[in-house]
């Protein structure tokens, strides 16, 4: 699995692109969509993933729809929070267990009522959203957050192998295992 990170928007948001064999998943494309295309060269992407409906991961979505012509993908809970930002519906409403490009569909709610993880489990992989980052986890104060919800999708994430690496919506990536004192 390839794996290309663009840093985008006043935000600098993490948005991947992730290649394996010839397909491509755009993942949270929240802005400067001519800085995602180039980067992408000429990969045929399957689907633009958004982890959560936040605007700073969904921006971009449909401008990149337009041109690339691939639907756009978010959890079910979450298209109605995503619409504030781009007055469009996802083609595609994701739900956990789902599957993209080898990468399996985990709910993690708590930042968002449909924030998701994808994860590799060949490739010992999550892209985390805002879920969790390195030495921290999303914020739970926004409307439609819960402590207790990310509470709980965080013993779910750790629970991983500890080898796993992490690629969080926004800074450098991590380890499960150098999260795992994060909760209690």
């Amino acid at each position: 699995m390839q794996i290309k990170t663009i840093k985008v928007g006043g935000l600098q948001t993490n948005c991947y692109l992730v290649a394996e064999n010839q397909e491509a998943l755009i993942i949270d494309p929240g802005a400067e969509s001519e800085k995602i295309l180039k980067a992408l060269g000429d990969q045929k992407v399957k689907a633009i993933v958004l982890t959560h409906g936040h605007y700073d991961h969904v921006t971009e979505a449909f401008t990149l729809k337009e041109k690339i012509n691939c639907p756009v993908m978010v959890h079910e809970k979450d298209e109605s929070l995503m619409t504030y930002s781009t007055q469009t519906r996802a083609d595609k409403l994701l739900k956990d267990g789902d599957q993209l490009l080898g990468l399996k569909v985990f709910h993690t709610p708590g930042h968002s009522g449909g924030s998701i993880c994808l994860y590799s489990e060949k490739e010992k992989i999550l892209f985390s959203g805002d879920t969790l980052f390195a030495g921290d986890y999303g914020r739970c104060d926004l409307p439609g957050s819960s402590q207790r919800e990310m509470e709980n999708s965080l013993k779910r994430l750790l629970a991983l192998p500890p080898e796993t690496k992490v690629y969080p919506g926004h800074g450098q990536p991590t380890t499960i295992g150098d999260e795992k004192n994060l909760i209690e």
